[in-house]
């Protein structure tokens, strides 16, 4: 095997040599190409000397050649022996000497180096000497190529060549030009260009929104040590949120009356479940409101959406941010990329919008109608409507903190409300351990890897202990600054609201810099950064704004540095200074600044607003919802005689009664939250109006007061039989959001309430503590057993401690049912969503009732169910074809509700339920026989959805003397109400169209309801 240096010498030499014989040869035919060098040199110069010549041009040609081939070989893949290299250089002039390089084969690449040797790849067989050498087979084969078409181009006979290959192309181009003329579409009002590039931009568009938007943003983390860039779709957690609306179904109204069970109370879901065509979601500040948006866009932009959403695979997501809109001009749809895409916005066809508009795939995600004025606010729904009358398909998804957008305020447009609720303890361990686990990729981290762990269960054992910390951590934006401080201050966190935000606010100001010797041309005091940032925060509250023009926060820095001492530099160079070092204000476009969280930009106003000794602003301004944040951070700041004043302001302002009192004592209590002390002059005003808004009269003041937390919680009673069902409901739900051991306390004595609703709430705080220990002492004792409802999996293995139970209803999916082993005595079951089979259900010998659905694309084993000897009630809604031979196989039923599978196979064994008084099927347009029906003589209650040939049924009923009194018939085929006269018993009917009743008129005591 020759050496290296022997194999690059002969590669040169080869690649020169070859590029002479190509092209000494006239048009080379394969003939010319195998003709000796020498012959070709006599024959294409008639100068004597001129062979001489060319032979030492030929030898500086191979010379060059070897030269660039020695780099190559020396340089890449150096861990190759020598042997292997050298191999690689002879399989790579092999490869050239079989291949066409004629100048036909040149032109028809374009006399692309790339193109052509792509060319020779795919006509010539790799070597497949191993991998490393076949990546260096592919380095030379290009570079060679690459060496041949730069000579080839450097000889005298290539431009004339080229040019005459150029005539030959031209007289082709009319038959080309016609040919693509053809494709080219119409033109339409539509698509005014043509539908051509669409697809193509949609892919390019889809796939910047899922790199750019891909991104989770950990406030409090400096960017410089340990902020990670992980990605939004891995940290990203679902929350709950409560909808406000009747969680039952057509299914579902017959076997809750049999409990006798209220289940039109509003319910909590994940938010995936929630989201409707059109939903107006409502949060908090920090609640995840933007990151869910954002979520979004990027699923989408990834067809990644599974479960619930799975629909919205395809749709393509236009991103709004009402922020960019102070104005109150909002985009027209050519307009819907600018805030988030418009780097690829001038490539977009035109049209483009519109047509995904029109089409039903467009996803419109509306971020801040609360950061609009209020006078903008009618805009935003003004333009909504708009788009949804020329895009009634359209899906949209607008968020809004609850004060600026109510639960009607889309209401007419369609738009079901859901609430974003704070994050359970479960959502609350979920967070913090991604949170760790997107961690573990920053190559920057203050410390090991291996020792975020250790952070880990040290901050989760300090939110068990500490309720207020808990509380603060309530949303994924507080939650966030929690796990960064406590991973910075190497797990000591501070006590306080007041205190975080000042610990966040010395992270991103001071330390970040300080302590990892980062230096800057401008040097600022922390004093200095503060004042300087507390100026432009009050500039945006005072202007009811959510954003500066930059030229005003530029004149605003101006007059500060004329008071300032030490401040040697210019305004422009401090602003930008801030906007690059800061990590609290931010250029969001160019032009605008903004600040990065709203709750620090409301903190540092309320500083502001204390050192300009102005409280009496906050008092005037109190009744605004805008206003509220920054009323009770002014508590916290203030001291002394600003305290009193502010306090004694919002009293008056109370006690004079109007429209406004109570909004104004709520604001009171949440002040106490961030107050160091009462002023004793001011404690008994204080207590008397705490009374007056205790019990809350609704949810949301329920979240408010709760956020007030202890100081509310001891002016609760332990006894709430002085309060109606609502407020004591309401009471139940704001002490398990306060927490803690005294919420513990009142929630176990709480629990022996009678009142239904009231019992029921106190179970449904159970994923606020730790679920062990309160099954033991909240739960065991809960007047609502023996029947609880539970709304988070991991109760489950608590079940064991409840010896009172014997009914269950399970929320949330469940995917094993082995906790039924240890809960025996159950007699009534009912499963929301069952992802498993059913034979643990065989511990269950006593169990009467059965209810559940199962959505399964594969068929149940039903075989379990027989073995239940004292089962009366079964409710199976499957989404499969169920084999329902099994009925044959179990006791005699009472009740029973099922999904009809396709065909008529199961007749036999439905028509052998002689003896059932209440019937429930669905269909999907079956045809069901009377003859079903035949003997069935203790029929009470019949149920029928989406089945045809029901007059006939009814008819079979009528002859057999079935008792009916109640009586649903949901899209079915019945047309004509006289068949029911036949049936004297009935005293309730509920259709899904109204008909005409006059065939009734002979069952005086028959009532009919309309179920749409």
């Amino acid at each position: 095997m020759p050496g290296v240096e022997t194999a690059v010498v002969a590669a040169g030499r080869a690649i020169a040599e070859r590029a002479m014989r190509e092209w000494l040869a006239v048009r080379a035919a394969r003939r010319d190409r195998e003709t000796q060098l020498k012959d070709l040199i006599q024959s294409g110069f008639r100068d004597r000397l001129a062979p001489r010549k060319f032979g030492n041009q030929l030898d500086g040609i191979a010379m060059a050649v070897e030269s660039r081939l020695r780099d190559l070989v020396e340089q890449e893949y150096r861990d190759l022996d020598e042997a292997a290299r050298a191999a690689v250089l002879l399989e790579v002039v092999e490869a050239l000497r079989a291949t066409d390089l004629s100048d036909r084969a040149l032109f028809d690449a374009d006399a692309d180096p790339a193109r052509l040797a792509a060319r020779v790849l795919d006509t010539v067989a790799p070597p497949r000497l191993g991998a490393d050498e076949d990546a260096l087979y592919g380095v030379l084969l290009a570079e060679c190529v690459a060496c041949l078409v730069g000579m080839m181009q450097q000889l005298p006979q290539y431009l004339p060549r080229a040019q005459t290959e150029s005539l030959a192309r031209l007289s082709g181009l009319a038959e080309g030009m016609e040919r693509v003329l053809a494709r080219l579409p119409a033109r339409t009002l539509e698509a005014p260009e043509g539908t051509r590039d669409d697809h193509a931009f949609e892919q390019h568009y889809l796939a910047f929104l899922s790199r750019t938007l891909d991104e989770i943003e950990l406030f409090g983390v400096p960017m410089e040590t340990y902020r990670p860039r992980t990605s939004l779709s891995v940290a990203y957690i679902s929350l709950n949120v409560s909808t406000g609306q009747p969680r039952r179904s057509l299914e579902r109204l017959a076997p809750a009356s049999l409990t006798g069970r209220d289940e039109s109370e509003s319910g909590s879901r994940r938010i995936e479940s929630a989201l409707t065509r059109r939903t107006l979601v409502r949060g908090e500040a920090g609640s995840g409101k933007s990151t869910l948006l954002r979520w979004l866009a990027v699923t989408a932009a990834r067809r990644g959406f599974t479960g619930d959403l799975s629909s919205w695979n395809g749709c393509v997501p236009f991103m709004v941010k009402l922020r960019s809109h102070a104005d109150g001009r909002l985009p027209a749809p050519s307009g819907l990329l600018d805030d988030v895409a418009q780097e690829v916005a001038g490539l977009m066809p035109r049209g483009w919008a519109e047509r995904v508009l029109a089409s039903g795939r467009g996803l419109l995600l509306v971020d801040g109608v609360d950061e609009l004025r209020v006078r903008h606010r009618q805009a935003v729904r003004q333009w909504l409507g708009r788009l949804l009358a020329a895009n009634p398909e359209l899906r949209v998804v607008v968020t809004s903190r609850p004060a600026a957008a109510d639960v009607r305020w889309l209401a007419d447009d369609g738009f079901a409300a859901a609430l974003l609720e704070p994050m359970t303890p479960q959502d609350l361990g979920e967070f913090i351990g991604q949170w760790h686990v997107a961690m573990r990729a920053c190559p920057s981290l203050p410390c090991e890897p291996g020792e975020l762990r250790t952070y880990e269960r040290a901050l989760l054992a300090r939110l068990e202990s500490t309720p207020h910390l808990r509380l603060l951590a309530a949303t994924p934006l507080l939650a966030a600054m929690i796990c960064a401080l406590n991973l910075d201050r190497r797990t000591q966190l501070p006590r306080s609201r007041m205190g975080l935000y000042e610990a966040v606010l010395a992270l991103l100001l001071e330390r970040r810099d300080a302590e990892r010797g980062i230096q800057d041309d401008i040097v600022l005091d922390p004093e200095q950064k503060i004042w300087i940032l507390r100026d432009l925060a009050w500039r945006v509250v005072s202007m009811g704004r959510s954003e500066l023009a930059k030229a005003t926060a530029l004149r605003r820095i101006e007059q500060r540095l004329t008071g300032m001492t030490r401040m040697p530099y210019q305004a422009a160079d401090v602003l930008d200074y801030l906007l690059r070092r800061s990590g609290v204000i931010r250029e969001p476009v160019p032009g605008r600044i903004d600040f990065a969280h709203k709750t620090v930009q409301e903190y540092l106003a309320a500083g502001q607003l204390v050192e300009d000794d102005d409280v009496e602003a906050a008092v005037e301004r109190a009744h605004l919802d805008q206003w509220r944040e920054v009323v009770v951070m002014t508590a916290g700041h203030a001291t002394g005689r600003g305290r009193r004043d502010l306090l004694r302001g919002l009293l008056d302002r109370a006690e004079e009664g109007g429209r406004h009192a109570r909004r104004l004592r709520l604001l009171v209590a949440s002040c106490l939250e961030t107050l160091r002390e009462i002023p004793v002059e001011l404690r008994d005003r204080v207590e008397a109006c705490l009374t007056k808004v205790i019990p809350p009269r609704s949810e949301d003041e329920a979240r408010i007061l709760a956020a007030a937390g202890e100081e509310i919680l001891r002016r609760v009673p332990d006894d709430l039989s002085g309060f109606t069902e609502n407020q004591a409901m309401y009471t139940v739900r704001m002490t398990g959001w306060i927490n803690g051991e005294d919420a513990l306390r009142k929630l176990a004595a709480w629990s022996g309430d009678t009142r239904w609703a009231v019992g029921d709430t106190v179970v449904r705080m159970w994923p606020f503590f730790e679920p062990d220990r309160y099954a033991r002492e909240v739960v065991a004792s809960s007047s609502v057993l023996p029947w609880i409802t539970v709304t988070d999996t991991s109760h489950l293995p608590c079940l064991g401690r409840l010896s009172r139970m014997t009914g269950l209803k399970i929320e949330p999916r469940v995917d094993s049912l082995e906790f039924l082993t240890d809960t025996p005595q159950l007699v009534d079951l009912e499963l929301d969503d069952l992802a498993c089979e059913l034979t643990s259900v065989r511990h269950l010998a006593g169990l009467n009732r059965l209810w559940f659905q199962q959505w399964s694309a594969e068929p149940m084993d039903m075989t379990p169910i027989t073995t239940l000897t004292e089962l009366h009630t079964l409710c199976a809604w499957c989404g499969h074809d169920a084999d329902l031979g099994f009925l044959d196989r179990i006791p005699r039923l009472d009740e029973l509700g099922l999904n009809l599978p396709e065909g008529d196979a199961w007749t036999g064994a439905l028509s052998r339920q002689t003896e059932l008084s209440w019937l429930s099927v669905y269909g999907a347009g079956q045809e069901l026989s009377p003859s079903v029906f035949a003997g069935w003589r203790a029929l009470r209650h019949l149920s029928v959805t989406g089945l045809r040939n029901i007059p006939a049924c009814l008819d079979a009923l009528a002859d057999a003397g079935a008792p009916l009194t109640g009586l649903s018939l949901y899209a079915t085929d019945i047309t004509d109400l006289s068949v029911l006269a036949k049936l004297p018993l009935l005293t309730r009917v509920s259709l899904s169209s109204d008909l005409d009743r006059s065939p009734l008129e002979a069952l005086p005591n028959l009532k009919v309801t309309i179920v749409r």
